[in-house]
């Protein structure tokens, strides 16, 4: 198995990570994430990743627990591509996968969970890494699905999960490339 170390930019992108549903898709193809998972609560955002001192130990420490690979995620939000956000991380030993938008691009993206979750099927959004604030966007689908809104990005987080989202479901969406660029990458290294 190849062992692979996650550094992340919040506690969503680590409900993800540590999914049983995630896990699984690693095992399929030969890969393992150790349990260390960056950073730590407290240390939350991108400016983790901006400071060299900080992110270099990190990657130490993920190394010293096994890591033979290590990916950075993080959201765009803001920032005008994709080049810009990529650079912001201060770090050229990393895999750097850029969420376009943020990571609730990627439950947009699972029109299967996505209708789970809100028990209906007629749900599809056609460029979720187009939507301006995907979170937003799925508190209005709540509001019309639901007559009530998601307060908290964690709980809602947790429904996905338990509705079968998967990182592997949104990259199959057609326009979803920073999903399957990230499948890609893992798969990459199973071979």
């Amino acid at each position: 198995m190849v062992k692979i170390g996650f550094l992340v930019e919040g506690d969503t992108e680590k409900k993800i990570i540590r999914s049983q549903i995630f896990n699984e898709f690693l095992a399929s193809n030969n890969l393992e994430a150790i349990p260390t998972l960056f950073p730590a609560k407290g240390n939350m955002g991108k400016d983790v990743f901006k400071n060299l001192d900080k992110i270099n130990s990190l990657i130490e420490i993920l190394k010293e627990k096994g890591a033979e690979h290590i990916f950075v995620i993080r959201d765009l939000e803001d920032l005008e591509c994709v080049i810009l956000a990529r650079n912001e991380i201060n770090s050229e030993s990393v895999q750097k996968v850029i969420v376009e938008k943020t990571i609730e691009s990627w439950f947009l993206a699972d029109t299967e969970a996505l209708q789970k979750v809100f028990s209906s099927d007629n749900i599809i959004v056609e460029f979720p890494e187009k939507v301006k604030n995907p979170f937003n966007e799925l508190k209005q689908i709540s509001k019309e699905k639901e007559n009530r809104g998601i307060s908290d990005k964690l709980i809602f987080a947790a429904r996905m999960l338990n509705n079968g989202f998967s990182i592997e479901n949104a990259a199959k969406h057609p326009n979803c490339d920073s999903a399957k660029y990230f499948i890609k990458k893992l798969k990459s290294l199973s071979n």
